[in-house]
């Protein structure tokens, strides 16, 4: 799995969580996945099959997304 994109969630309820992008083209699912981390101990993940779904996602968000 490769990191596609990696951000912070600047407003909303998510407002200050980390957002990472990762393909998994390569790998057993395909697709992406989304994680948002709040901590440690706090967070979620979600899978796509295609981009489309995953930009439908990230279109909820507003992210500054940061160079790496």
């Amino acid at each position: 799995m490769s990191i596609v994109r990696k951000g912070v969630v600047v407003t909303g309820e998510y407002s200050g969580w980390k957002i990472v992008v990762v393909g998994d083209h390569d790998g057993d699912t395909g697709g992406y996945y989304l994680y948002l981390k709040k901590s440690d101990t706090e967070g979620f993940d979600y899978w796509f099959e295609h981009e489309a779904e995953l930009q439908a996602q990230l279109f909820d968000f507003e992210v500054e997304w940061i160079a790496y």
